[in-house]
């Protein structure tokens, strides 16, 4: 199915479905650093509010718990967070969610030992797969964003000679808005790229590469220790991706 055929079958309800997951990604955006900081917008708790949002809790916590096991340590903590993860775990959720194509079984989250069909493992990973990617393509957009913020807070300083301080108020509302926008635009694409072309993809893939994608959940809470441990000099990660994987080929084989 490609992304035309699949938007001429929206309905009104899922235009209506699309407009709420957009709006929820804009919120989320704010939540990163410019407003509230509440850590909704962490990889978990965004994806389990659009699963709520879509009236599957369970399809949300199967993609949040892996994706926030992998970004543990990008966290809006003194730093500057890396990419746009509260947009990819609403697109991964919205996107299989409009698609039609919910793991069966979830196996995010019953894994090979509790007979989870592979299938479902594989396409957990697959969103998994799609929401990184997505995290990642809008970091080049809040970069621009944020360089787009200094230049408006510069001219603040005018305020300095004349002492009017609603312009600074202008300004930082005109930020919040720019931050809600770009927020709300990329997650709603991000929805329709999810929906239309990379989980019809899914279908597509070569039967090995398929596969392979039921190990991307095994390997997140790998990736997630290796980069604690590395992040306090204890090790590099490229070790606990190892491990992660070496566990992985254990449990299918031995399961």
């Amino acid at each position: 199915m490609t992304a035309i055929d699949m938007m001429g079958g929206f309905t009104g309800a899922h235009w209506a479905l699309l407009g709420w997951l957009a709006l929820l990604s804009g919120l989320l955006a704010l939540d990163d650093t410019a407003l509230g900081q509440t850590w909704l917008s962490q990889p978990l708790p965004a994806a389990a509010v659009a699963g709520l949002v879509c009236g599957h809790p369970l399809l949300g916590l199967a993609v949040g718990l892996p994706l926030q096991l992998a970004l543990v340590m990008n966290l809006p903590v003194g730093q500057t967070v890396t990419g746009d993860a509260s947009a990819g775990a609403v697109a991964a959720v919205g996107g299989a969610i409009l698609a039609g194509k919910v793991p069966a079984a979830l196996g995010g989250f019953h894994g090979l030992t509790e007979g989870a069909p592979r299938g479902d493992l594989a396409l957990t990973g697959w969103l998994l797969l799609g929401a990184a990617l997505w995290s990642l393509g809008g970091h080049p957009l809040i970069q621009a964003e944020r360089r787009l913020h200094l230049i408006w807070m510069l001219q603040g300083r005018r305020t300095l000679r004349d002492g009017n301080l609603s312009r600074v108020e202008r300004i930082h509302g005109r930020c919040l808005a720019a931050t809600l926008v770009r927020g709300v635009l990329y997650g709603g694409v991000g929805v329709l790229a999810m929906a239309g072309l990379w989980v019809p993809a899914f279908e597509a893939l070569p039967a090995g590469l398929r596969g392979a994608m039921a190990w991307v959940p095994v390997l997140a809470s790998a990736l997630g220790v290796g980069a604690v441990l590395e992040r306090y000099g204890v090790g590099r990660h490229w070790r606990w991706v190892g491990a992660g994987a070496i566990a992985g080929w254990a449990l299918g084989v031995l399961t």
